[in-house]
């Protein structure tokens, strides 16, 4: 949104025969956002921020639910209702939004493993259209533990024909022992 000095600029630029383009680039918005302010009579009110009233009351018992660890607005919204609040989620959503960056990450710690040591085999169902009919195509993927290297294989029939293809190739190890 504009603000309201260039809501004037782009009034009287345009009674001074600036071409909308012009003004655009001046102003450094879209063209369409000029035509648009053209039409109206006045500067376009500001949207007045949420007033957190009836959160107020409730906002150390939120912070110190936050402090616990508890992020779920839901449960939050369950619990302070049971005490007595009468606004709405959405209200209690605005209040958590901002507080969100201060959530501990959790941390992952990957899994290494030497080269040709562990394999990881995943599979799965998904139902597709081919040539006008529905059809469930199964799918398997190796993941190598090591290099992070996927097979994908796919098959119209069931998962037997893709674990027997798969028991049939002939895998390769290579390890050097120290």
């Amino acid at each position: 949104m504009l603000s309201r000095e260039d809501f004037y600029m782009i009034k009287q630029m345009r009674q001074q025969g600036a071409y909308i383009v012009d003004i655009a680039a001046q102003i450094g918005c879209s063209e369409r956002t000029v035509r648009r302010y053209l039409k109206y009579p006045e500067p376009p009110a500001r949207k007045t921020r949420h007033k957190m009233v009836k959160l107020k009351p409730f906002m150390d018992y939120i912070d110190m639910r936050l402090a616990e660890n508890v992020w779920n607005s839901e449960v939050i919204f369950a619990e302070i209702k049971a005490m007595g609040y009468t606004g709405g989620r959405s209200m209690l959503r605005y209040y958590i939004q901002p507080k969100r960056k201060m959530r501990p990450s959790k941390r992952t710690v990957r899994f290494e493993t030497q080269p040709g040591y562990q394999l990881q085999h995943d599979w799965g169902e998904v139902e597709v259209e081919v040539a006008g009919q529905r059809c469930k195509v199964n799918f398997a993927v190796n993941t190598l533990g090591f290099s992070r290297r996927f097979w994908p294989m796919l098959s119209p029939g069931n998962m037997q024909t893709i674990c027997r293809y798969t028991a049939s190739q002939k895998y390769t190890v290579v390890r050097e022992w120290s």
